[in-house]
């Protein structure tokens, strides 16, 4: 049996020894004592080159004998023996820590600053001034299921609707920069807010989600590809800052340490990054601090997901925008004095389209769902993503609501009508 990865006895190395002055093969003395043949041909040959003065023996189990040069001989081989095998245990450390790095997204890094083109100041005036087109997409709960029977028809979700509202939310946003807004954009910013996922992440929805965590990221990864390459055909660039929402957390309750390293949005981010690496059309910034700080022409950005604005609770008449107000009111004054102030907080979670003052609030994919309807009673809302268009000199100029289901026939409809005097 050969042995390795240890010291030899006093007892076995004597043997050994005596093996190989008998003219054993090292092959056969290795057999015999049980060690690597490696180090039965390593002793044979420190052997044949300073064969000792006297016989190696023993005498007892922490002495040897035979002359000063053989222990000599035998501490260094023990010394080099420990530092071969912590090098190869530190190479594999190193190895295995590179893999660890590549596969949750090091390779992914990208720098803090963001693409020139965002920045950069654009030739022509007036009419002709290019602008750049910015959305959020967020809240897209993969995985869902919502009845249409518990919401009186105003709800309906599940995987085939929600991959139909993607495709109908890349085709209208792609048709209204054609067709609507300057026509003339050095790239696109798509904000990938969170909450992608449904992750189960409450009772009622581990029993209902139509799918587990994983093979909804995985199914969001492959959809987001899709769409993504639809943005770079469309604009040739795009700047693709993401955050991590609470939906997407492998976790029963929130933990603030180390949040996006448990979180499958993060991991979905990950993902796209190595899918397009080394395509320069698209840049990613995936912080490990969850939130991005960013800047188009002069307009400063501060991207997140809206679940971590240090408030809670709502109003009955109001709904969200009290919380996201004193949220903002928050999230700015840390900002401010940490020497990352900015003019625009964006962020998705409250599932409701908001063009705030200070904040841009996206609706979500999904929709109307049971919990709106009977716990929060809140209006319906057609599913929408929100597009907006940021002009060098005067900031936003044009904002639209994407709607994401198909519209309602309208045959038979005058343009306009109003009710006629007798």
């Amino acid at each position: 049996m050969s042995i390795t990865g240890r010291h030899l006895s006093p007892d076995e190395l004597a043997r050994l020894q005596a093996l190989l002055r008998d003219g054993v093969t090292p092959t056969a003395a290795a057999r015999e004592v049980g060690c690597n043949r490696k180090t039965a041909a390593r002793h044979a040959r420190l052997l044949a080159e300073d064969p000792p003065d006297e016989p190696v023996e023993t005498a007892g189990p922490f002495r040897l004998g035979g002359s000063p040069a053989d222990r000599r001989i035998v501490s260094l081989e023990d010394e080099n023996r420990r530092l071969q095998r912590e090098l190869r245990a530190a190479h594999r450390e190193g190895l295995d820590e590179e893999a660890v790095r590549a596969i949750l997204g090091r390779i992914a890094d990208t720098p803090e600053d963001p693409p020139d083109w965002l920045i950069a100041p654009p030739r022509g005036r007036g009419k002709g001034t290019p602008e750049v087109p910015m959305t959020i997409w967020s809240d897209w709960h993969m995985g869902e299921k919502v009845s249409a029977e518990e919401t009186f028809g105003l709800g309906g979700y599940d995987l085939e609707i929600g991959e139909a509202r993607v495709r109908r939310l890349v085709e209208s946003t792609i048709n209204i920069c054609r067709n609507h807004g300057p026509g003339r954009y050095p790239g696109i910013v798509v904000n990938l807010l969170g909450d992608f996922v449904s992750g189960g992440l409450h009772a009622e929805l581990a029993k209902t989600d139509l799918e587990e965590s994983i093979p909804a990221a995985l199914r969001c990864r492959d959809i987001l590809v899709w769409a993504l390459e639809q943005m770079i055909a469309e604009f040739g660039r795009v700047f693709v800052p993401c955050a991590a929402g609470n939906h997407g957390r492998a976790t029963l309750k929130p933990e603030f340490k180390r949040y996006v390293y448990k979180n499958y949005d993060w991991l979905i981010y990950q993902l796209l990054a190595r899918h397009f690496a080394g395509r320069t059309e698209v840049v990613f910034q995936i912080p490990t601090a969850n939130e991005v700080r960013y800047q188009v022409f002069a307009q400063r950005y501060l991207a997140l997901h809206g679940d971590m604005l240090g408030v809670k609770g709502g109003d009955g008449i109001i709904g969200a925008i009290g919380p996201i107000m004193r949220g903002e009111v928050k999230t700015r004054g840390q900002a401010a004095s940490s020497g990352r102030d900015y003019d625009i907080l964006i962020m998705g979670h409250w599932h409701q389209e908001l063009w705030l003052p200070r904040s841009i609030v996206a609706n979500s994919l999904k929709g109307f769902d049971e919990f709106a309807k009977n716990a929060l009673r809140a209006a319906p809302s057609e599913p929408s993503q929100p597009l907006w268009f940021v002009h060098p000199r005067r900031g936003i100029t044009s904002r639209w609501s994407v709607k994401v289901e198909a519209p309602p026939a309208a045959a038979g409809q005058e343009w306009v009508s109003w009710e006629r005097a007798a």
